[in-house]
């Protein structure tokens, strides 16, 4: 237990040593509610969920979305989706998305290991764009009852081919709570969201990167 909590002590301890050598330009509340529901002894589960996001130091309402898709379970390990998501950003136009992925996790003793492997195909009213997003994810599971934890620490890059390549980052770490066999859960997080700014002028691409503060919460139920 001690050597869970220092690890993840470790990596606030670097969350913020980066924060202190990038931009910061803002402090930002994420907030989401989901629900998920299998099919008895099936492989397959679906999947609704709704985000909103507050940007400007959380005075200005950023962003809406929802998601609602599907995945089979292919091994005990591995997990192939197909998701749609509709995504309304304040003073940007409209956005379409739909996204296949796979996640794949794996238990070691008492560190737990995964990865997604998204790929976004974005469609706006006046152009299409693609998106490549791999999340890797480190998390240490402590089972008790009535409530379980699972502190855990991520990093997510995202990569748009024709459009900057590699233009953002999002590191964090945080714990997530699980309540009735893990039938309800709340993750609560603290996120470095790393951003290029692409198109600065007289900047050079790559060197213009802006950093915002994020707190998250994610509130779900399985059924």
């Amino acid at each position: 237990m001690k050597r869970r909590l220092g690890i993840l002590g470790a990596c606030l301890l670097l969350l913020a040593g980066n924060a202190a050598f990038g931009k910061e330009n803002d402090f930002q509340l994420w907030t989401e509610l989901k629900l998920s529901h299998s099919f008895g002894k099936s492989p397959w589960t679906l999947y609704w969920a709704t985000e909103n996001r507050f940007d400007n130091d959380v005075t200005n309402y950023q962003t809406f979305n929802t998601t609602i898709g599907f995945d089979y379970k292919i091994l005990k390990w591995l997990r192939a989706g197909f998701f749609y998501r509709f995504e309304k950003v304040d003073g940007k136009p409209r956005e379409n998305r739909i996204f296949p992925q796979f996640e794949v996790a794996k238990v070691l003793g008492p560190v737990e290991l995964s990865t997604r492997q998204r790929f976004e195909i974005r469609f706006f009213p006046d152009e299409t764009k693609f998106r490549y997003r791999p999340r890797y994810r480190v998390g240490f599971p402590i089972k008790t009852s009535p409530v379980s934890f699972k502190p855990y620490f991520s990093d997510e890059l995202f990569f748009e081919p024709g459009f900057g390549g590699f233009d953002q980052n999002r590191f964090a770490v945080g714990n997530a709570f699980g309540f009735m066999k893990d039938k309800i859960t709340f993750d609560l997080y603290y996120m470095l969201k790393s951003t290029e700014q692409s198109g600065t002028a007289g900047t050079p691409s790559g060197t213009n990167w802006t950093q915002a503060q994020v707190l998250g919460t994610s509130l779900g139920f399985k059924f």
